[in-house]
């Protein structure tokens, strides 16, 4: 089974990065899948691709964007120089926008579902709401408004939907996920399941803190999500329970990181000097777990707009090691959800005992403090946890914290995408980048 498994994630992962652009979720390709197959697909060959076409979003240029941006990266060469200083225009993303729908995307997670519900299989269909879930949020996240109630559907112009609007949708997916997982009726995917093996008990404690995240991601402009925030986390991810991305040795498998940094653009990108100087300062084994030393042994990073790509360290071996499991969901970052949520929601002891559960696992001695300084040290353990993850997105944009300086020129970090020039040209709904807000819903104020 894996043998075969393996196959399908080669042939996606080529066909979802090469897949040209177009007008996505127009006309009729709405509800067309460019990577369809002719033949009957078994549920497992729906789902391989979803597995992947996620990892692909993770691990991308969104992460890739969002690490330079929050100086845990910083793009020292040709394009990434102006990624560096915020330069970015409608094409950045198209293959992302399309791949959020189809190849992979929601399309097909909602054709898996239609297959498991026919079966009878609510293991496997649970596991499909959530990377439903799991794609529209992450939508919302970078765009803010976007289609979701019309999108994938025979409507010719699908509307957006608001980003608190989609968020909704996604936590109450994430509950019909856990109750369907929770039901224990059906065999799941099995040996197909490349992260968790179709383990129920995994997938619920994941969705549990998923939901956590995406109540995170709305408690700028509605602090009670704080409180729900907590009560999700609190049964989330446990130690070992870690979401790891599907890795290996085989070139069309490899970690996208690998890909971007050794094999189609060195040197575009190296280390951002904010994380490089706080994990040397605190004495941080991470340090060496996430960056390698330059040619004279020295770690060193490139300030914003800088362009050091003369002496700034590269990504570790082991973060470029082509069969890296990149940790998309973890232990670590459910325990800062908790901190944080219990922090604003009045129980410092609470936070406090999380945090320190991170730094302990990290090598790091207990913390001491409180208030301001508590929550400051909690989201500076977020962001470092947070490296290479598209969630730095959020969590700065919501706190402010670390204290970052924006790019010389700048008065903030951008705070959202644009929408791809060629959705626009073909729904009128997407506004012109003149009309589009600086700002999501989600994050009405800059840092």
């Amino acid at each position: 089974m894996r043998n075969s498994t393996k196959i399908i994630i080669a042939g996606f992962v080529l066909t979802s990065v090469t897949t040209g652009c177009g007008d996505f979720l127009s006309g009729p390709k709405l509800t067309t899948d460019p990577n369809k197959q002719t033949e009957t697909r078994t549920p497992d060959q729906w789902f391989v691709p979803i597995q992947a076409n996620t990892w692909f979003l993770n691990e991308g240029q969104i992460a890739r964007t969002a690490a330079v941006w929050h100086q845990q990266m910083a793009g020292v060469q040709r394009q990434f120089s102006s990624l560096d200083i915020y330069s970015i225009g409608e094409a950045d993303l198209e293959t992302e926008w399309q791949s959020f729908y189809v190849g992979g995307g929601i399309l097909d997670a909602r054709k898996l579902q239609a297959q498991v519900t026919a079966l009878g299989d609510r293991r496997y269909l649970g596991i499909a709401k959530i990377y439903e879930a799991w794609l529209i949020g992450m939508a919302a996240d970078i765009w803010g408004d976007v289609p979701y109630s019309e999108a994938v559907q025979d409507v010719a112009t699908p509307k957006l939907d608001k980003q608190m609007d989609v968020y909704a949708a996604v936590e109450a997916l994430l509950a019909s996920a856990i109750a369907d997982l929770s039901a224990g009726v059906g065999p799941g995917p099995g040996s197909a399941d490349l992260v968790y093996g179709g383990n129920a008990a995994r997938w619920i404690a994941f969705a549990h803190t998923l939901r956590a995240r995406y109540y995170l991601h709305q408690a700028e402009v509605a602090p009670t999500n704080y409180a729900l925030a907590l009560a999700e986390a609190q049964v989330g991810i446990q130690p070992g329970g870690d979401y790891r991305a599907f890795h290996s040795d085989v070139p069309a498998e490899s970690n996208q990181w690998y890909q971007f940094q050794v094999v189609d653009r060195s040197g575009y990108m190296l280390a951002g000097e904010a994380m490089i100087d706080t994990l040397k300062n605190r004495s941080d084994p991470r340090l060496a777990q996430y960056y390698a030393p330059n040619g004279t042994g020295q770690f060193i990073g490139s300030k914003p707009g800088e362009n050091n790509d003369g002496t700034a360290s590269d990504l570790s071996d082991t973060r470029l090691d082509p069969a890296f499991r990149q940790p998309l969901v973890t232990w670590r970052e459910n325990q800062l959800i908790i901190a944080e949520a219990a922090f604003r929601t009045g129980s410092e002891p609470t936070a406090l005992t999380a945090l320190n559960a991170v730094r302990s696992d990290a090598g790091l001695t207990p913390f001491v403090g409180t208030g301001a300084a508590l929550i400051a040290e909690i989201m500076t353990q977020k962001w470092i946890e947070d490296f290479q993850k598209v969630e730095s997105f959020q969590d700065y944009n919501r706190t402010c914290l670390p204290r970052l300086t924006p790019a010389p020129g700048a008065t903030a970090i951008p705070g959202r995408y644009l929408y791809p020039i060629n959705e626009r040209n073909s729904n009128p709904n997407i506004p012109a980048p003149s009309q589009q807000p600086v700002r999501n819903q989600n994050d009405p104020n800059a840092c």
